[in-house]
Order: C-alpha cells, then sequence, then structure tokens
C-alpha cells in the first residue's frame, strides 16, 4: 500500500512540477496570437513613413520629408504612451496603473528610449543638411535594433 501511494505521489509531484512550465508555454503562445495591437499597428505606420521619408530624401523632395519627418514626431510620441506586450505580458496590463513595480520601470524604460526617438525625429524635421540627415537616420536604425532586442515581443519560441 505504501508503494502505490509513493507512485501516486510521485506521479502527482511530477505532473504538479511540469505543469507550471507548460501552463506558461501555453500563456505565452496564446499571447503571441495577438496580432493586432495599437502599439504594433502604430509601429507599422512608424516604418512605413520612416521609408517614406527615406524616399523623399533619396529624391531630394524637402516637402515630401519635412510631412513624413512630422508624422513620425506624431506617431512616436503617441507609441511612449502604449504598453509593450513584452512588458504586460505576465498579467495583460493595459493601463499603467495595472503595472507591477518592476514592469513599471521597465515602462518607464521604454518610454525614455521612445522619448529619444521622438527627439530624433524632431532634428530630422527641422534639418536640411545631408550629413546630419545620414547621420540621424543611421542613429534610428541603431535606436530600432535595440528596441527591438529589449521590447519586442518573442513568439518565436
Amino acid at each position: 500500500m505504501t508503494l502505490k501511494k509513493n507512485k501516486l505521489a510521485f506521479s502527482l509531484l511530477t505532473a504538479l512540477f511540469f505543469s507550471l512550465p507548460i501552463s506558461q508555454t501555453f500563456a505565452h503562445e496564446h499571447h503571441c496570437d495577438i496580432k493586432e495591437t495599437e502599439l504594433g499597428n502604430t509601429m507599422k505606420y512608424i516604418k512605413s513613413e520612416l521609408r517614406a521619408y527615406n524616399k523623399g530624401f533619396d529624391s531630394e523632395d524637402k516637402a515630401e520629408m519635412k510631412e513624413h519627418a512630422g508624422e513620425l514626431v506624431k506617431l512616436t510620441a503617441k507609441a511612449e504612451t502604449l504598453i509593450p506586450a513584452s512588458i504586460a505580458i505576465t498579467n495583460h496590463a493595459e493601463k499603467v496603473e495595472d503595472l507591477t513595480a518592476e514592469q513599471k520601470a521597465k515602462f518607464v524604460q521604454y518610454q525614455e528610449e521612445m522619448s529619444e526617438l521622438n527627439e530624433t525625429f524632431i532634428a530630422l524635421s527641422e534639418t536640411t543638411d545631408e550629413t546630419e540627415i545620414e547621420t540621424l537616420l543611421g542613429k534610428v536604425k541603431e535606436h530600432t535594433k535595440t528596441g527591438h532586442q529589449q521590447f519586442r515581443l518573442d513568439c518565436k519560441k
């Protein structure tokens, strides 16, 4: 009888032990099924506007560049207020008030990064110097790379 109880206890303990990682995996997969978010759409628009800005730069169309730089400033200001899914994934927080202290710290870091990107776009909208524009576009590229590494939800797991 004790052997049966030990086997049963071992089976239950094993099932309990493996259920936590599996449930987190399924929760992560479920969250990654959500393809459309306001921040995701805003980031798509930023990417589109940045391409249009680059097209204007290549064709030396200052009016087009100014128009798209202004739109980039507006979009990054909007994105700064939105919570990335990678930060809110554990409790599906939709408001800053719903974030844990650790999540709030990451969100502040995200806002600082977006603010820096916004300042770069403001500088792009105010300059006409080709060398400065190339430097600022390089800064945007580097910023985008590091931002994705820090704040983009990795759904390839």
